[in-house]
């Protein structure tokens, strides 16, 4: 079983497309509340908490309340984090402005991130910040052998409205809750993470680019509340709806 492995839940916060600089206050205050309420119980929940949640926010996010209370709340956790406010760290697909000057806000990011690594592989699991991710997720990942241009990917998983519905998610290429592995050196110097990375810009992507393994089906759960970018209940995407409440609540102990 691999052992030299640091496990990352990377959640770019603020700045995520299309919203970019133009983010309300009023979008971040509701985005604050979901990471609160679903995401940092979902991985208070991990049975192993092994890993490193890194947040990554805006220059001028550093000041606001929001990042003050998530800051609190992350101390309360007791779970290992860094915060950082160089804005996104992966190429946009949408945005790409955003990737003008992604190698240099790598290069000063990277720094900051690096006295939490001593492992000598990294496993970078993306993680939006209103989503879930089942008890065993991170056990499951950090079991897997290290492989060259490795990555872990899911089709089919949940997706829970916050009007309290649930239903399954069947995403036929793979869900935006992919990791990357990656040689440490490489993982910490920008130059060489972008020449790893090769031009990824979509988690669609992952099993034709990478060394892709596909993970159990229902390790993750996505929430809907009506501020999404792209992710609706009235989507394609929508499986079967779980209707009653004690599987309903016996699934989402799973998660939260």
């Amino acid at each position: 079983m691999q052992k030299k492995v640091k496990h990352i839940f990377q959640c770019a916060f603020s700045g995520k497309t299309p919203r970019g600089d133009t983010m309300s206050q009023e979008w971040f205050d509701h985005r604050t509340d979901l990471y609160l309420k679903y995401t940092l119980p979902s991985l208070k929940n991990q049975t192993n908490k092994n890993f490193l949640i890194w947040l990554s926010f805006r220059p001028q996010d550093k000041e606001n309340p929001n990042t003050k209370r998530i800051s609190k709340a992350l101390e309360e956790s007791g779970l290992l984090n860094i915060m950082t406010f160089c804005g996104t760290m992966f190429t946009e697909d949408r945005a790409v402005w955003h990737n003008v000057d992604l190698k240099e806000r790598l290069a000063n990011c990277l720094p900051l991130v690096k006295p939490f690594i001593e492992e000598e592989y990294v496993y970078e699991t993306n993680l939006d910040s209103d989503d879930m991710v089942h008890k065993e997720f991170s056990a499951l990942v950090q079991s897997k052998e290290f492989k060259d241009h490795g990555a872990l990917y899911m089709k089919t998983g949940f997706a829970y409205h916050t009007a309290d519905r649930l239903a399954e998610w069947n995403n036929p290429t793979s869900n935006q809750n992919y990791t990357i592995m990656f040689p440490r050196d490489i993982y910490l110097d920008a130059e060489k993470r972008l020449a790893y990375l090769n031009g990824f810009d979509s988690h669609e992507k992952i099993p034709e680019m990478f060394n892709a393994e596909q993970l159990p089906d229902h390790y993750y759960c996505t929430v809907i509340h009506g501020s999404n970018i792209s992710t609706v209940w009235n989507h394609q995407f929508r499986g079967q709806e779980i209707y009653d409440e004690e599987s309903k609540k016996e699934l989402l102990k799973n998660f939260k």
